[in-house]
C-alpha cells in the first residue's frame, strides 16, 4: 500500500462526487478532533479524490495543511468508479 503525506491544497475533489454528506462535516471535524486522523484519505495518482471528500472538508474546516493519503494508482478506471459508489 502506497501511503504518502500530502498537502491539502494538492488534493482534486472529484467534481461529480455521488454523496452530499456536508451535514457531516462538523461531525467528522469533531471525531478528528478527539479521536485523531485515522482513516486515509483514498487519491488517484493525479491526486484526485477517491473516497474521502468528508474528510477532506473537515481537515479543511479544522485548518490542517497536510494528511496521509492512500495513492491508489494500481485501480483502473471501473475500479475507481465502484470504489466512489
Amino acid at each position: 500500500m502506497n501511503i504518502k503525506t500530502l498537502k491539502i491544497s494538492e488534493l482534486k475533489p472529484y467534481k461529480n462526487n455521488p454523496r452530499k454528506n456536508e451535514e457531516a462535516v462538523e461531525q467528522v471535524a469533531n471525531s478528528i478532533k478527539e479521536f485523531g486522523f485515522k482513516v486515509p484519505i483514498i487519491v488517484d495518482k493525479d491526486y484526485n479524490v477517491v473516497a474521502g471528500h468528508t474528510r477532506l472538508k473537515a481537515l479543511q474546516k479544522l485548518g490542517i495543511d497536510e494528511v496521509e493519503c492512500v495513492i491508489a494508482d494500481d485501480l483502473n478506471k471501473q475500479q475507481v468508479k465502484a470504489l466512489r459508489l
